[in-house]
């Protein structure tokens, strides 16, 4: 239809060609737009008709009932049977009354909870309460948050499920509606049509009462997830507040405080609110996850008697040899083990829950902690190991005691002090007997930490008495943390490597160390120090009030992005585009040797296979990894396809070789002609096959040179390959002998030498023929095949050899090449020089 129209774009800017074709174009246009206007006033008073219909009909709108298709009259029975089948069903689940019950009173619970944490969280008091107690109060908001939000969840489900059915039934209104007003239908069919509107619209106003009353609870469940979202707000504000206090005078100094002390709170104020907000979320935190406490307690019981056998096993494992006696420490105590591990447990289970039960679980988790501590680490710690533990439980203790800000400023400069009195006294006698307290750390280490603590210590005894009391408890608190959280990673990992190497089985162990002891063993050690320094260092931070600047000033710099004309990266892309490679790379070398050296070996698999299993993939895996890369970096599949075009156009054009060479590859793969360990012969050369890559093969020649020939040549060029089928091969030896003797006495003698051999195999026998009659000598030919998995040329040098000794032996002689000389000589050569001049 464009073709007419050709001329006019020719000739666009051609002012002839406008001239000529400006007075008949006008013409065409006014004789083409005057019939699509009058269209487009039909097509809308048609509309308008349509509309003007469907709102006389109550039951359903015009847009449905033009695309509802009416029945024909032989479908109206069948359709109406299951219709009603489904109208019932429907019926039924608008009848029940569970779901909305449950519903209304899990948000009445929810709503009589948030009132009285609105009340406990509004009171003027909690300026007086410490950093841990203001968390506490924002985990039990964040607690109903998720719970309201869990809620929310359900009930959007149920209100689609219901929905859904209001939407059924409207639909199969609409076809019925549609049928009953379709002309030629019988009267009975008609009554029956009837009888479904009516059914229909009985059944919508019955499910219309609790769709409705599920729309009102769900419009309660939203005006409470607001109402907790606002106390999320207003607690973490309060946080935040407590950390921009770290760096300024909130409190008058010390000896102003001292000429006040008549306007001093009592104790219990302060004690009094931090138990009721710990006690209160402690009861919220155990309701919500009610059903992980029986397993909890069914876990504990039963790991008590598994604790007390694995120390019986690792007792025979000492004793057999097979393990040495520190790496077992930790399970010659069950009950410190069964204790730290019960503890650990409550902790993750404690995770998001009250941060004093936290606390309390720390400091009863003291006890197995020093008991399953090496010794030489207890000497290197010196009696901060034992001291730390009295700090902790005072500074808990006085952390409560916020209310009299007087008596707890007094006991904090107390606690700074002997806690540095404590220090100072071990750095002293770490310089005076550092020969006998060597530990896992050097001395300089423990200097240095001493040092760094004493200085934290200092800095908050002058923070205390120069007034920033929140920077003083912060302080102590996070160092009295951290040192505890050490000490906790380090018995903690003992018990898990004493419980690794009773559970692993020994005979396994081995067989991977010593294949893999260079690669995988010092990797998952590096991997395990470096998860837990991880985990150390990010509790130490959060401890110190650090973590959360951090991590948002290092969000904040990783998701800048920066626009390069169309292309927008940012750094937390690349550093994810560059972990992702990482990761992929590391997995597939790991997965491949894993699977060429300990899976794959112990099925009965043909030769090759597991080669090929291994190494497709390893860049199976390597492939994944790199699209997986590339969506962590910000690329889309759309972007994907344009770019993987774009890399088919280069392929065309410049990377046939390399194409050519990784499909070849592919095929050496599936077909595999050549596999790891075959003698070939190719590009004249011969060698052994040492890898088979996705671009190149790697030959061994027998000199020694690592020869790289392309997957291409190896299909292109003659391939032999001496070991496809077996490596057994064919060795030939020439003999001579004398006339003398007879030739059937010598192919008997020869093939008596030659079964004598040990490399010669007895399937094919080895034969000994007369291959010809020379002048001087009868030649001979011994053929024989060596047994699979033999040094053909070893075994060639032995037969020959053997032939050589047993021919002497028997007296057969063979006859050495004759050579006629002729000396030809010129007149006076052969005259000595001295004689000449006589």
């Amino acid at each position: 239809m464009r073709f007419p129209f050709l001329p006019f774009a020719l000739c666009r800017w051609s002012t002839g060609c406008r001239r000529t074709f400006r007075r008949p174009l006008r013409h065409a246009w006014l004789a083409l737009g005057t019939p699509l206007l009058w269209l487009m006033v039909a097509v809308a008073a048609a509309r308008a008709q349509a509309v003007t219909a469907g709102a006389d009909s109550p039951a359903a709108p015009a847009d449905v009932l033009l695309q509802a298709p009416a029945l024909r009259s032989a479908d109206i029975p069948a359709r109406a049977d299951a219709d009603e089948q489904e109208i019932q069903s429907i019926v039924r689940r608008a009848q029940v009354p569970d779901a909305a019950r449950r519903y209304e009173e899990a948000l009445a619970r929810h709503s009589a909870a948030i009132r009285q944490l609105e009340e406990r969280s509004g009171r003027s008091d909690l300026a007086v309460l410490s950093v841990r107690r203001l968390e506490s109060l924002q985990r039990h908001w964040l607690l109903y948050e998720r719970s309201v939000a869990q809620t929310r969840a359900d009930l959007a489900r149920t209100i689609n499920d219901r929905s859904e059915d209001v939407s059924e039934l409207a639909s199969r209104r609409a076809v019925w509606q549609a049928t009953e007003q379709s002309a030629g239908l019988a009267p009975a069919l008609r009554e029956r049509v009837e009888e479904m509107v009516a059914q229909i619209d009985d059944t919508e106003k019955l499910v219309s009462v609790p769709l409705a009353t599920l729309l009102a609870l769900g419009r309660t469940g939203g005006a409470l997830a607001t109402q907790v979202q606002q106390g999320v707000v207003a607690l973490s504000g309060m946080v935040e507040d407590q950390d921009r206090r770290l760096v300024s005078m909130d409190t008058p100094p010390l000896w102003l405080a001292l000429r006040d002390a008549g306007s001093r709170e009592p104790v219990t104020s302060g004690l009094t609110r931090s138990l009721d907000i710990e006690r209160a979320f402690a009861s919220s935190y155990d309701a919500a996850n009610l059903r992980w406490l029986p397993a909890l307690a069914a876990g504990a019981v039963l790991l008590l008697p598994a604790m007390v056998w694995l120390r019986h096993r690792a007792r025979s494992l000492v004793a057999n040899g097979q393990a040495t006696e520190p790496s077992m420490r930790a399970l010659s105590r069950p009950w410190a083990a069964w204790l730290l591990l019960v503890l650990i447990g409550a902790v993750v289970y404690d995770i998001q829950g009250p941060i004093f039960r936290q606390q309390a679980v720390m400091l009863l988790a003291w006890i197995p902690v020093l008991a399953l501590v090496q010794r030489r680490v207890l000497a290197s710690v010196g009696p901060w190991a034992y001291s730390s533990a009295l700090f902790y439980c005072l500074n808990t203790m006085a952390s409560m005691m916020l209310g009299d800000q007087l008596l707890y400023r007094s006991v904090l400069l107390a606690l700074n002090l002997l806690m540095l009195l404590t220090l100072s006294w071990r750095m002293l006698r770490a310089r005076r007997r550092a020969a006998d307290e060597a530990g896992p750390l050097p001395v300089w280490a423990l200097t240095l930490l001493g040092c760094v603590a004493g200085g934290v210590l200092l800095v908050s005894a002058a923070s205390n008495v120069l007034g920033n009391i929140s920077l003083a408890t912060m302080l102590t608190g996070a160092l009295l943390d951290s040192s505890y959280a050490a000490l906790a990673l380090y018995a903690g990992s003992t018990v898990l490597v004493a419980l690794f190497q009773v559970l692993i089985p020994q005979s396994t162990l081995a067989r991977v160390a010593g294949r893999h002891s260079a690669s995988l063993i010092p990797l998952a050690a590096r991997l395990g120090r470096t998860l837990m320094v991880l985990a150390w260092l990010i509790y130490a931070l959060q401890s110190f009030r650090l973590y959360r600047p951090l991590s948002s000033a290092l969000l904040t710099v990783l998701t800048h992005e920066f626009q390069l004309g169309l292309l927008s990266i940012s750094l937390g892309n690349v550093a994810a585009f560059s972990l992702a490679i990482w990761a992929a790379f590391w997995l597939a070398r790991t997965i491949r040797l894993l699977l060429a050296e300990d899976l794959l070996p112990a099925l009965a698999l043909p030769r090759g296979v597991g080669d090929s299993i291994s190494t497709l993939s390893y860049y199976g895996i390597l492939f994944i990894g790199l699209l997986l890369a590339l969506a962590m970096a910000g690329f889309q599949v759309g972007q994907l396809a344009l770019v993987f075009g774009a890399l088919g156009v280069g392929i065309g054009f410049g990377l046939q070789d390399v194409v050519k060479n990784f499909v070849a590859g592919l095929i050496l793969m599936f077909e595999r002609p050549i596999r790891l360990g075959d003698v070939v012969d190719v590009a004249g050369m011969s060698g052994k096959v040492r890898d088979i890559g996705m671009r190149a093969t790697t030959i061994t020649t027998f000199d020694g040179a690592e020869v790289v020939v392309p997957n291409g040549m190896l299909l292109a060029d003659k391939l032999v390959n001496w070991t496809l089928s077996g490596s057994n091969r064919r060795i030939h030896v020439g003999v001579s002998t004398g006339y003398g003797v007879r030739p059937a006495q010598t192919i008997d003698l020869l093939l008596r030498i030659a079964r004598a051999v040990q490399g010669i195999a007895s399937s094919p026998a080895p034969i000994a023929v007369l291959t010809g009659l020379t002048p001087g000598a009868l030649e001979y030919s011994v053929r024989a095949w060596t047994k699979p998995g033999s040094d053909w040329v070893a075994v060639h040098s032995e037969l020959s050899v053997a032939i050589r000794d047993g021919l002497a032996e028997a007296g057969v002689e063979v006859p050495l090449p004759q050579r006629e000389l002729h000396l030809r000589s010129a007149p006076g050569a052969l005259v000595p020089p001295a004689a000449a001049d006589r």
